[in-house]
């Protein structure tokens, strides 16, 4: 109980001067006696919530060194070790002989499913070495299992990994004994969190099948944290052991990443026509991806090839992907975040500026008006690439979409094909649509215009 409540209380001592890095240097000078890495030092301040696993003598040693840095009264060493545990700790200390590695790393025999799903065979002690030099991330925003206090100063609610010890040991052995099977361990490189020029979180090479995780990335353990620790423990005991296990890395933004981690725990089929979104490899597939996860789109896009008039659903995924790939042909991955930062901004505008037909009774709307047809995408994000080319301000997009009548009975429709004489929309519309969005003035909403 009082090791619980230590680890408690250095957790609040480490996140009130993980800002401090004058204090962290001179800790990380005096773990250097008992050979722990600096990296290893700086993982503990990126993330305090993983010192409620760590082994209870790296803590104490992590605790001397802090408490001697602040001579904080709430982690007195003395109040939580008796001087032979102390001694016990000190003398048989063995630090962790594992060579440095920091970001860039790049792994090797990568096969790439996706632009933002990856595969590849790791080995057990590679795995130990990303963990020790803090490379690997345990993000509460897209994991389940999380323990919830409530800080003992405040009012605010402290989330820290629920950690199974009973599974970890369980799986240690079966490490030890050669029986754990070799189960996917899933990483995702967070979308936005590089620190690289290039604006890229992850960077794969075709012809040597590479995979470089790029400086200041985030690598969240998305799946398999209590396996990486059990790995860890395990060789740290026995460095001659060594497995390998299957390592999927993807890289997905904080909506996409909870919404993975909710498939990847359910026993509920994923449907075919979903099956085929995710095997699509496009950069539109992966800005359709962000688009449909972060803006009012959520929920909104069907993963099937049509969408019934009855339906809720306001587009396809393969008509989204599609015009995108269409109208702004990206080719890079850093175009491809920039593109879907401006349509997510783009859609809630549209979305907002017309609540009733976007937000409301959808299939209700739909009966009198095309405005929120699938078919009409295609026009909305040929819109979005003008508005942007032609440096036209979203707040004018209500005035812009105001000035078209998407009534099915204007007679428009029928004229430029849109429409058929059963006031139908045709299966193959796209070209027609793009024209009559490339044919709007669009003049007088630009800048002095």
């Amino acid at each position: 109980m009082k090791k619980n409540e230590l680890r408690g209380n250095l957790i609040e001592v480490v996140t009130n001067i993980k800002e401090d890095k004058k204090l962290i240097n001179k800790i990380k000078k005096g773990l250097k006696v008992y050979k722990i890495l600096p990296g290893q030092v700086q993982s503990y301040f990126n993330n305090p919530d993983i010192l409620w696993e760590v082994d209870i003598e790296s803590v104490y040693l992590f605790l001397e060194q802090i408490y001697s840095a602040t001579e904080n009264p709430k982690i007195k060493p003395s109040i939580y070790f008796s001087p032979r545990e102390i001694k016990e700790i000190r003398t048989n200390f063995v630090g962790y002989h594992t060579n440095s590695i920091v970001f860039p790393y790049t792994f090797r025999n990568v096969l790439k499913g996706t632009e933002d799903d990856f595969i590849l065979y790791i080995k057990a002690s590679e795995i130990k070495r990303l963990f020790e030099n803090g490379l690997l991330q345990y993000n509460p925003e897209t994991q389940r299992e999380m323990r919830q206090s409530i800080g003992k100063d405040s009012n605010e609610i402290i989330e820290t990994p629920k950690i199974i010890e009973k599974s970890i040991i369980e799986m240690e052995e079966l490490l030890n004994k050669g029986e754990m099977i070799s189960t996917i361990i899933t990483l995702n490189a967070r979308l936005g969190s590089t620190d690289d020029e290039s604006g890229e979180e992850l960077q794969y090479a075709e012809d040597s099948m590479t995979l470089t995780v790029t400086n200041g990335t985030l690598l969240d353990v998305l799946d398999g944290f209590h396996r990486i620790n059990a790995i860890v423990r395990a060789i740290r005991k026995d460095p001659s052991l060594e497995a390998m296990f299957k390592l999927n890395i993807l890289h997905l933004g904080k909506s996409m990443a909870q919404q993975y981690f909710r498939q990847l725990n359910t026993t509920n089929p994923v449907g075919k026509g979903q099956l085929k979104k995710l095997g699509e490899s496009r950069q539109a597939d992966f800005i359709a991806k962000q688009v449909q996860y972060n803006s009012e789109l959520k929920n909104k896009v069907a993963a099937s090839d049509s969408i019934t008039p009855y339906s809720n659903f306001l587009v396809t995924f393969k008509t989204l992907s599609d015009a995108i790939d269409e109208v702004f042909k990206v080719e890079d991955k850093r175009t491809a975040i920039n593109i879907a930062n401006y349509l997510i901004e783009f859609i809630n505008e549209l979305f907002f500026a017309f609540p009733n037909e976007f937000l409301g009774e959808v299939a209700v709307v739909r009966k009198n008006s095309l405005i929120n047809t699938n078919s009409m995408f295609y026009g909305y994000i040929t819109l979005a690439r003008r508005m942007k080319a032609e440096c036209i301000q979203l707040n004018k997009l209500f005035e812009i979409i105001k000035c078209i009548d998407f009534s099915r009975q204007n007679k428009i429709w029928i004229e430029s094909d849109i429409l058929n004489q059963s006031q139908k929309i045709p299966k193959s519309i796209k070209k027609q649509i793009y024209k009559f969005f490339n044919d709007i003035d669009l003049s007088k909403y630009q800048e002095g215009g």
